[in-house]
């Protein structure tokens, strides 16, 4: 009994999920990021053969699509700069803790600001990719009908 109930808490390990809570955020991140930049890509393109379009609002929303996931892009990069430094200042911290210098509680402490960072970073990376992609979506449909 108690080996299964010890595959049960490796199983769930705190270690592990956070795991592959980072893996799934980095992989996230980074196909918002791919997204992001393919549609910049595809509406400068759009707008350098179409330089005479006839609807300044069709412009204007492309305008705002490219400006808003250039937002996203710019969250991409703090995010992933934010959890350079969280690594490098929790593997500090690990190596401190180890020498009895700080507890392992404080470092959570000492990381948390870096973690809600790199959150709230993901989270305004992905609301800007929408929102660039909602105002392309309309554009082309202004475009069409």
């Amino acid at each position: 009994m108690t080996n299964k109930k010890e595959q049960l808490e490796e199983f769930y390990n705190y270690k592990h999920w956070r795991d592959i809570q980072r893996n799934q955020l980095n992989t996230s991140s980074n196909i918002i990021f791919t997204f992001s930049a393919t549609i910049i890509g595809f509406t400068v393109n759009y707008l350098m053969k179409n330089k005479i379009c006839s609807c300044e609002t069709i412009n204007s929303l492309l305008r705002l699509s490219v400006i808003a996931l250039l937002f996203s892009i710019l969250f991409y990069l703090v995010m992933n700069i934010s959890k350079l430094i969280d690594f490098r200042k929790t593997a500090r911290s690990i190596k401190r803790a180890i020498k009895n210098e700080i507890t392992f509680e404080d470092i959570g402490k000492k990381t948390k600001l870096l973690g809600d960072i790199s959150w709230w970073s993901f989270w305004l990376e992905l609301a800007f990719a929408l929102i660039g992609f909602i105002f392309l979506i309309i554009s082309i449909f202004k475009t069409i009908y």
